[in-house]
């Protein structure tokens, strides 16, 4: 008797796990910031836990695949979520222009980390996590074992309520159905006469902005709530600047949160996160927050998408602090889609392997595209100030990010092969084609076969299609250097450890030379310009290409100290299950 009660006296609790993804994070990139001695939170879960010199991701090398690959421990072929848009299934119930998102957990054809761990009596909660809604498949699994308690999934990437947008007179404004009154306001405790602050109105509810410069979180409205529908979401403004009665007032855009729980219980959450993510990177493309830095910009562009940022960070530790304290985790999953947004805006000017990089305009951009990560650091920081000794905080990435300035149009090729022919309006048609680009895909080739609804070629035919496809992809030259812009071919069937093909792959993948990026649009030339001014940045690619190299640390109990190895996608749960003590997904 004395044994037992010494036996669970000693016995200590099984650690708990705080999973985190930046999008877009690469190894490259992280890799310098540590040298520098610029991400000081990464650097201590490297100094006590696990380091990999570079995490190989999935191919292709996106956000959807990369994530499904890390929350299942299998690669595409066998989970199924092939692409960011994949191909329905089963392939001789649906054809090859048929197609869903693959985010939408219903494409997962393997079981996730977060319905593994509930299984096994942990309790999961999953603030981000791509894959993870709808969540109506995983609770039906979970409700089979009577487990579906242990889960608690939250989602804000399903509906947009309001997009965000700069307000440039005064007047009233709908939002989601609401309607604000913006008034010009003259502050009778400022000396100077005229205008030089903005009341925003709703009803009885009244906030007063002053403009100021950016990078002051504090300078944002309070949250005005917006209902619909049983959902609540809430909606900031904030005045850059107000000269001669023209304002620049931005509304941040409204996204709702969708869960697990009751509505009463996401409702909660919400008014405690703040706001769900406001990607704002392609309103700062188009000049809403002024002239960009290569639009002959001074930097103010730049420091206003940096506070959008930073506030979101903001929001991100509350939500976190909210969510550990209310559900209580084992395992907890967040995420940011920040530094993927940033590094499609301003890698086309980063990444020096590529044609036309500039270093003048590199070194100008380089500190705002940092900057987004030391503020993810932040966010990490806090993680790991709050999770108590017993959690394994584990940092990770989808895929890296390269830069690219030519779109290569790769199915102009296939169809001067006679593989592929056109419908009058454009669009590939399935019924006479035999192998394409689908328009759900980009990185690879897919025979049109028989095995599909409506499929054409046999399977005798159909080595001959494929050697007749890599023979037309081989031949695509840049017409301004005559150079060839598909550098390697691979067959699915030939390369199983790459985890590339199976049902919901294609057959022929490809390799690029750095600065291209193939679309599977129409379009009458080879190549068009990719992006903005300075091209953009660009992922997808073979997943040993260095600049694709994703990130991997891991810090806490049960985690070795090891650096300087690399590790797969599909080797993190069953690392970070190992930790925790729990059977990993796929095993």
């Amino acid at each position: 008797m004395l044994a037992l009660i010494l036996s669970a006296v000693i016995v200590a609790p099984s650690p708990k796990l705080i999973n985190i993804v930046w999008d877009g994070a690469p190894d490259w990139v992280i890799d310098r910031m540590l040298k520098e001695g610029k991400l000081p939170n990464v650097a201590r879960l490297a100094a006590t836990g696990f380091r990999a010199e570079t995490c190989i991701p999935a191919w292709p090398s996106k956000t959807a695949v990369g994530h499904a690959s890390i929350f299942t421990a299998s690669w595409p072929d066998q989970h199924g979520v092939s692409n960011n848009t994949v191909g329905l299934l089963p392939r001789y119930e649906h054809s090859l222009s048929e197609s869903m998102r693959g985010f939408d957990g219903r494409a997962l054809q393997n079981e996730p980390i977060w319905v593994t761990a509930a299984r096994q009596g942990k309790k999961v909660v999953t603030l981000s996590a791509a894959c993870s809604f709808p969540p109506d498949p995983f609770v039906a699994q979970l409700k089979q074992v009577k487990k579906e308690r242990n889960w608690v999934g939250f989602s804000g990437f399903e509906q947009e309520w309001a997009q965000g947008k700069m307000i440039n007179e005064p007047g009233e404004v709908e939002v989601a159905g609401s309607t604000f009154s913006v008034r010009l306001h003259d502050d009778p405790t400022d000396p100077k006469q005229g205008p030089d602050s903005v009341i925003i109105q709703r009803g009885d509810e009244i906030d007063i902005l002053k403009p100021k410069p950016a990078g002051d979180t504090k300078a944002w409205s309070h949250q005005f709530e917006i209902r619909k529908a049983g959902s609540t979401a809430n909606v900031y403004f904030r005045l850059f600047s107000l000269k001669d009665g023209r304002l620049e007032l931005y509304q941040r855009k409204l996204s709702p949160i969708y869960g697990t729980e009751s509505d009463e219980a996401v409702n909660k959450y919400v008014r405690a996160y703040g706001g769900f993510h406001d990607d704002a990177f392609g309103l700062y493309e188009r000049g809403t927050f002024g002239n960009t830095i290569f639009q002959g910009g001074e930097g103010e562009a730049e420091k206003r998408i940096l506070e959008i940022v930073e506030q979101d960070c903001e929001f991100l530790k509350r939500g976190f602090d909210y969510g550990w304290k209310a559900w209580k985790p084992d395992i907890l999953f967040h995420y940011t889609p920040m530094s993927d947004s940033a590094g499609h805006t301003w890698m086309g000017a980063l990444d020096p392997a590529i044609p036309g990089y500039d270093p003048a305009i590199a070194a100008r951009i380089w500190p705002y595209y940092e900057r987004v990560f030391e503020l993810q650091d932040g966010w990490l920081g806090h993680m790991m100030d709050h999770c108590g000794k017993n959690t394994v905080v584990a940092l990770m990435s989808d895929h890296g990010m390269a830069g690219a300035r030519q779109y290569v149009h790769v199915n102009n090729a296939l169809e001067a092969a006679g593989l592929l022919k056109r419908t009058s309006s454009g669009a590939i048609d399935w019924t006479v084609s035999q192998a394409a680009v689908p328009s759900w895909s980009d990185f690879f080739v897919t025979v049109n076969g028989t095995d599909r609804k409506g499929g054409i070629v046999s399977a005798a035919d159909r080595e001959s299609v494929l050697e007749r496809a890599e023979q037309a992809l081989l031949r695509i030259v840049d017409p301004q250097t005559d150079k060839p812009i598909i550098t390697s071919v691979f067959r699915a069937d030939r390369l199983s450890y790459l985890g590339i093909g199976g049902q919901a792959g294609g057959d022929l993948y490809f390799e690029m030379a750095p600065g291209y990026y193939p679309s599977n649009r129409a379009n009458r030339s080879t190549t068009s310009p990719y992006g903005s001014e300075i091209g953009g940045g660009v992922h997808g690619f073979f997943p040993y290409r260095r600049e694709m190299g994703a990130i991997f640390y891991a810090s806490g109990p049960g985690v070795e100290h090891r650096s300087n190895l690399a590790i797969r996608h599909v080797d993190i749960m069953p690392l970070l299950c190992r930790a925790i003590g729990i059977t990993a997904p796929n095993r």
